[in-house]
């Protein structure tokens, strides 16, 4: 909790009040809470409490932001104010949400706020009304189709009413709902459009400049438009960092690991949500999961599981954990948990929301095939192919060429497998180009090319090896372990390593099932890479 030494006697001049806006405006936090605490002491007004909570908010200190605007919800009411009530109520929405108070909490806050103001448009607390109406209709409703309404609307509220903030950032917002819902040209356009604006100084609000960004980054991340993301990851970052914007910072380097780990830098991407979860420690934001969840699928790809699951299940319901926990399942070989895993996902998962299904229906086509739902594994893949037609960028098309390969005869594996390699490859996606590579090579080895299959083994196993932990105790292998995780390196299959060391299928099984054990492995394409790190490949 924030408090002040300041005689309460001693505050409440217009000095005094200019020079608390001058440094919330300025971004220096603890000073503007000292002097916002002091004065709403001193004079129980309001506007004081306001301050307070928008400078506590900045410094992550969830009590005195929910009481400051509490307290100024209150005091707005008792002097009749509506608007100032309104525009409480509408960050007690927000915030109520975001500090863990509770969804249900959050939507009676925004409830009281549209009664506040009833049918009123001409005021510019009704379009960050419509701001917040479209965030939760996008990332609690997952209804991207009800946030470009709210998000429009907004826009011009913010234009009738000269809110030069409020345009812009109902243009950003309208511009994300765009990519959701699958038109991403139009949507980028908006984003960049309302980015430039935030960041050459057309927004005022700090926290809305940061949001602006964080947006595109989303969008980029979604996308797989890596380029463009870290651009933006750069450029915010050093916004963040210039002006102290911790809580957004936190939220940009979360979203910067992602891309990291995507393009091939393993080791960065830790190192930077190891840095975001220890500046979240005591954090009560919801944000703080997203960091979970992606140090939850750095832990997966590195092969320790237990660390793996543990993160993975603290990030809850949020999709890229539940898709990572699937994927930790069928890599483990439970294809029947993996399917009800990620079948659940995408019941729960709308339609029309394009972009949030991709990543699932690529585990859903992998996790079908392998537990014999044939059908339903083609009707995923017939849907990411859709997607991919649709949206028309690399990634996509390499995760539909991915999908499609998993279930196609034996020549048309392989050009199918070829495609996705090419197309993760144009994406900037390092892992999957890596991990495509490994089945590339399985395929051209049973199409009896083993010279192909030794070329695009290496390349993948350059990529994956470097994920290893070298900390790691690796623990010891029988010689028959050995043996079996060779060939494993190789990239032989279970019957062609039991015909070649004379076993039957059920005992190479079990042996690689135990070098999963006394590595701490999860699949086959992190055994190879540790076969490779310890000279064993």
């Amino acid at each position: 909790m924030i408090t002040t030494d300041r005689d309460p006697g001693l505050v409440g001049t217009s000095d005094d009040w200019l020079v608390a806006a001058a440094e919330l405006g300025a971004g220096r936090w603890v000073h503007a809470a000292e002097l916002f605490a002091a004065l709403a002491t001193a004079t129980d007004d309001p506007k004081a409490h306001e301050g307070l909570a928008q400078a506590a908010w900045w410094l992550d200190d969830a009590d005195t932001t929910l009481g400051a605007r509490e307290a100024a919800y209150r005091g707005f009411r008792a002097a009749g104010e509506d608007r100032g009530a309104a525009r409480a109520a509408v960050s007690l929405g927000y915030d109520s949400m975001l500090f863990g108070k509770g969804i249900a909490v959050g939507r009676g806050w925004l409830a009281r706020a549209s009664d506040l103001l009833g049918e009123r448009v001409d005021v510019p607390e009704a379009g960050w009304l419509a701001v917040r109406q479209a965030e939760v209709a996008l990332n609690v409703d997952h209804d991207a189709a009800t946030a470009l309404n709210a998000a429009t609307r907004a826009e011009d509220i913010g234009r009738d009413t000269a809110d030069g903030d409020l345009v812009i950032v109902g243009r950003a917002l309208a511009g994300l709902a765009t990519v959701r819902l699958g038109d991403v040209s139009p949507g980028m356009a908006l984003l960049d459009s309302a980015a430039a604006a935030a960041t050459a100084g057309d927004v005022d609000n700090l926290m809305w400049i940061g949001k602006v960004c964080c947006w595109l980054i989303s969008a980029c991340q979604e996308t797989h438009d890596l380029g463009r993301a870290s651009d933006w990851c750069a450029r915010v970052e050093d916004i963040c960092v210039r002006r102290e914007l911790a809580p957004l910072f936190a939220v940009c380097r979360t979203q910067h690991a992602s891309i990291l780990l995507a393009s091939g830098n393993s080791q960065d991407a830790e190192a930077a949500l190891v840095e975001v979860l220890s500046r979240l420690k005591q954090s009560r934001r919801l944000s703080r999961l997203d960091a979970v969840a992606q140090l939850g699928e750095v832990r997966r790809r590195q092969g320790r599981l237990a660390e793996a699951e543990d993160l993975l299940r603290q990030a809850g319901y949020l999709s890229p954990a539940v898709t990572s926990l699937a994927q930790l399942r069928l890599d483990g070989g439970d294809a029947e948990r993996a399917w009800s895993i990620i079948a659940e996902l995408l019941r729960a998962i709308p339609t029309e929301q394009l972009l949030e299904r991709v990543d699932a229906l690529a585990v859903a086509v992998a996790a079908g095939a392998a537990s014999g739902r044939v059908d339903e594994a083609r009707a995923a893949a017939r849907e990411l192919r859709r997607i991919a037609t649709r949206i028309g960028t690399p990634a996509l098309a390499a995760h539909a060429d991915a999908g499609d390969a998993r279930l196609a005869d034996q020549e048309r594996a392989v050009e199918l497998w070829q495609d996705a390699v090419r197309h993760f490859h144009v994406a900037g996606l390092a892992f999957d180009e890596a991990d495509a590579r490994l089945e590339l090579a399985a395929a051209l080895r049973q199409a009896g090319d083993d010279e192909g299959a030794r070329e695009e083994k290496t390349q993948a196993l350059a990529v994956l090896a470097p994920l290893r932990v070298s900390s790691v105790d690796a623990g010891p292998l029988t010689e028959r372990q050995t043996e079996v995780l060779r060939l494993i390196a190789r990239g032989l299959s279970n019957t062609e390593i039991a015909a070649q060391l004379h076993l039957s299928e059920h005992t190479v099984h079990r042996h690689i099932a135990n070098i999963y054990n006394a590595l701490d492995l999860s699949s086959r394409a992190a055994a190879a890479a540790y076969a490779v790190g310890h000279g064993l490949g």
